[in-house]
């Protein structure tokens, strides 16, 4: 959300649902088992909550006010636009703002949740559940959700088509009745967004090599590379690996009977590399050297050397370095945070180094509300460059206190009302000393009636 649409949207403006299809109960048991963990109670309950409010024979003009949707789910404005933006990265929401004679007013796009199927062969969502929700829940979800077509061996089909049922007439098999085109035209399927890494972030990979290497080690065909080249590409820039750490993983987890990848047992594998290497008491942060660079002539020695550490390493191995630097250790809560924030892909990883930075000066530990306020700010002022990250950080804290937005305690924050711009008047001392004799007069009273 851009700042002018920050400044007007307020809970007044109304909002109206436009449905890409239908919710069936099958849509809310996956969505419930698949889609819950990684969304969130909010967003969860804001999803179904906009389904419900469909509407049947309303008019646009008869929208009711984001005040209504806030009540019902007990959020404030910040609340609900974190719930929203989750559903819109995982594709079940697209955000459209509008404005007619009555106002502006968003319009939210609904669509349904992909099938188990799409689910777990999409790289990016089924390695970020397995994230959230561990190995043995993840294999049991996908026992529930795949379907065995081993019973199928060996027989012959015999299922009719449409055509050898269903008798047209040849004209209009031919020559499309105008009626039934135009209709047409008015239901075209609009494609459902999946949440996709943005490549310009991502160091490309040498495919040449890794199908060479694993052809010739462990016969794995380049088909069944390619079959898995997304889910590489993810691990890739998630976990910042290389070529050969994927040659080796590969090699580690295949399955040498077929010769071809195990997607799960890689996915686990590198997970675990992953936490292991995360607290290695002795890992070495890699020595950094100055370099001339234009965008960092106006920061001092120290800030561009984080400046450089965080353009060189990958979040998870950013924060491992800062951890070892304060003698601390990653645990699995602030793995799981970062995790998080890094596969939203809303910021490049560089600049999310620099929050983990910002954020560990004044706390042990990461955590969710913390990095997604300040993910936030950063997104909505425009911060796309680590350097810009830092300049963001110094104006802030340059600000006067009762001016800075950033907290790391989830606290409700209400509209501010008359009385909130009522400045507290410092006592001087006159008032002071009126104050200790008064207290001194009540005190004397109380003896009194004693």
């Amino acid at each position: 959300m851009s700042n002018n649409a920050s400044d007007k949207f307020t809970p007044l403006v109304g909002y109206w649902c436009l449905p890409n299809g239908h919710l069936n109960d099958e849509d809310r048991h996956v969505l419930t088992d698949l889609y819950l963990p990684i969304l969130g109670t909010e967003s969860f309950s804001l999803y179904l909550l906009l389904w419900e409010k469909l509407p049947n024979k309303e008019l646009i003009t008869q929208r009711k006010p984001h005040a209504e949707l806030f009540s019902l789910l007990g959020i404030d404005i910040k609340r609900f636009y974190e719930a929203r933006i989750k559903c819109e990265a995982l594709g079940l929401i697209r955000t459209f703002r509008k404005k007619d004679d009555i106002g502006p007013y968003y319009v939210y796009q609904l669509f349904e949740p992909l099938s188990p199927d799409d689910f777990f062969r999409d790289d990016l969502l089924s390695i970020f559940l397995y994230e959230q929700i561990g190995d043995k829940r993840y294999r049991l979800l996908a026992d529930k959700y795949s379907h065995s077509e081993m019973i199928l061996q060996n027989s012959d089909e015999i299922t009719k088509d449409f055509l050898e049922v269903f008798k047209l007439n040849n004209d209009d098999l031919i020559n499309t009745p105008t009626d039934v085109e135009n209709i047409r035209s008015k239901f075209s399927k609009t494609k459902k967004q999946k949440p996709v890494l943005n490549e310009n972030d991502i160091q490309p990979l040498d495919w040449e090599l890794i199908s060479d290497r694993i052809e010739q080690s462990f016969k794995i065909s380049p088909d069944n590379l390619l079959e898995n080249q997304d889910l590489i590409i993810n691990l890739h820039a998630f976990y910042g690996i290389d070529e050969m750490t994927i040659i080796e993983f590969i090699g580690k987890t295949c399955d040498i009977v077929n010769n071809k990848i195990d997607p799960d047992r890689l996915k686990k594998s590198i997970q675990d590399r992953f936490e292991k290497n995360a607290n290695i008491s002795a890992r070495q942060q890699p020595e950094m050297v100055e370099t001339k660079d234009d965008e960092t002539h106006n920061f001092n020695r120290s800030d561009q050397l984080i400046l450089q550490q965080a353009k060189k390493l990958t979040p998870a191995d950013f924060l491992a370095a800062q951890k070892q630097k304060s003698g601390g250790f990653v645990g699995k809560v602030e793995a799981n945070a970062l995790r998080d924030m890094a596969m939203k892909a809303y910021l490049p990883s560089s600049v999310i180094n620099i929050m983990v930075y910002y954020i560990l000066q004044s706390s042990s530990v990461l955590s969710t509300p913390f990095l997604e306020t300040v993910a936030n700010d950063w997104t909505q002022n425009g911060v796309k460059t680590p350097e810009q990250a830092l300049q963001r950080i110094t104006d802030f804290q340059n600000r006067p206190r009762g001016k800075r937005r950033y907290n790391n305690k989830n606290r409700k924050v209400e509209q501010a009302t008359d009385w909130s711009k009522v400045k507290a008047k410092i006592p001087t001392n006159k008032q002071q000393d009126n104050g200790v004799q008064l207290q001194d007069r009540l005190k004397r009273l109380r003896n009194k009636d004693k």
